[in-house]
């Protein structure tokens, strides 16, 4: 598939099976992601039950589920070996969303919520390029936290901000949703 058509279905088994593309959905799966209260393997029927409009075969859903994954990272192909390192969590699609849908709206100058349709990858290329804004920001502090790297003013904003700024949502993943989330997160450097 050319990565500069914005799909609106995935060939599974051989046939084209339409998709949710809206951003909306996709947001809710990488939000289902996040969910420890889940196991894998229901996280992956709920992915494939909200993404995909019609039901998928028993024989068809590993390779839908591949599919899936690969739409939601934005149609990046790549070589999970080079993806072994671990990701460190530095924000959550749950807990920022409000952060991430502002930065989203400032990139692409109007409200990504009040538009009828945007494609998830239409999405993602938007969060890809956000600059300066209070999620940057909050990216940033984490990271410097997380390194042992904040200066006494980082503290101060830390200790100003925690109830934002603490990651509320830990996530204990097994190694396929790793690799799934190392390639997500790769594609937004």
């Amino acid at each position: 598939m050319n990565i500069l058509t914005l799909p609106e279905c995935l060939n599974v088994g051989g046939a084209d099976r339409a998709i949710l593309s809206d951003w909306r959905p996709c947001f809710s799966i990488m939000q289902i992601l996040e969910r420890p209260d889940l196991l894998h393997h229901e996280q992956l029927q709920i992915i494939a039950g909200i993404l995909y409009e019609d039901e998928i075969e028993d024989q068809c859903w590993y390779e839908a589920v591949d599919k899936a994954m690969w739409f939601l990272d934005g149609g990046d192909v790549q070589d999970q070996k080079s993806q072994s390192g671990g990701v460190v969590r530095l924000y959550s699609w749950e807990q920022d969303a409000r952060y991430i849908i502002a930065a989203v709206d400032r990139v692409l100058g109007r409200s990504c919520r009040s538009v009828e349709y945007l494609h998830w990858w239409d999405f993602l290329s938007a969060f890809m390029e956000i600059g300066d804004c209070t999620f940057s920001t909050l990216v940033h502090q984490r990271r410097l936290k997380k390194k042992h790297k904040q200066s006494r003013e980082d503290k101060e904003w830390w200790a100003e901000n925690r109830e934002i700024a603490e990651l509320k949502i830990e996530v204990s993943l097994d190694a396929d949703e790793q690799a799934a989330l190392n390639r997500f997160h790769s594609l937004l450097g």
